[in-house]
């Protein structure tokens, strides 16, 4: 299950295309395990809210740090080796924050659901030609532990602010009321 709708991530006028992968144990009874609807509207539109259009940076550039805070500008600080700490915004970096942050939003929205949704690969492309991708296996414990440390409740939040949406029909209630004159 794939969602190739393309999210443009941007670092000091750097573009990506990010794509993402996503697997699933079992299907809904209407024939997918998740509607695409819900991934872009959730999935990918965390990206766009949280990355798009903004700067990916070190924490330790404090100079566009502190630049990109007085303009008021979109900041993703990484933090795969802990809050503040020195975090180059690599390609292979970024990809593994989104992964993990799409890890995150999928245990948050569905952990005991039937279909088991969970990332499965994040592919961003630098060049039409060069990309990375980033698996669960890619990233170490100590820097799934630090980005945990720095973003999990935020982006839980993000998560349960979002919700799930229902699109079976079969599964959706809809109440008639008249009009009462």
């Amino acid at each position: 299950m794939q969602d190739k709708e393309p999210v443009y991530l941007t670092k000091m006028g750097h573009t990506y295309l990010t794509e993402l992968t996503f697997s699933f144990e079992n299907m809904e009874s209407i024939g997918y395990a998740i509607d695409f609807k819900e991934i872009k509207r959730v999935f990918v539109q965390f990206l766009q809210d949280k990355m798009d259009h903004g700067m990916i940076l070190n924490p330790h550039d404090t100079l566009l740090v502190n630049t990109t805070k007085e303009y008021g500008t979109k900041l993703w600080l990484m933090s795969l080796n802990g809050e503040g700490e020195y975090c180059n915004p690599s390609v292979e970096n970024i990809a593994k924050e989104v992964f993990l942050s799409m890890q995150i939003i999928s245990q948050t929205l569905y952990p005991d659901q039937m279909i088991r949704l969970q990332i499965h690969k994040v592919k961003i492309y630098e060049t039409p030609n060069c990309f990375t991708e980033c698996f669960v296996d890619s990233i170490y414990e100590d820097e799934k532990m630090n980005f945990y440390k720095t973003n999990l409740i935020d982006i839980e939040d993000y998560s349960k602010e979002k919700g799930i949406l229902e699109y079976d029909d079969r599964k959706v209630t809809y109440t008639y009321k008249p009009e009462t004159k």
